[in-house]
């Protein structure tokens, strides 16, 4: 969804499964988006400016 808005495809790197794991449990168990959205922003960013170099 983010790349067909124009972003750069964004990685989840490995040593970040377990953040993003428990971002996606209090999304989807605890109905907090806050966590997860904050996730996916802080790794578009740095997707960003790996693109902008």
């Amino acid at each position: 969804m983010l790349a067909s808005g124009g972003y750069p495809w964004t990685v989840i790197r490995v040593e970040d499964r377990t953040a993003y794991l428990a971002a996606l449990d209090r999304a989807s168990i605890g109905m907090d988006i806050a966590p997860f959205a904050g996730f996916i922003a802080e790794r578009v960013r740095w997707s960003m400016e790996q693109v902008a170099g």
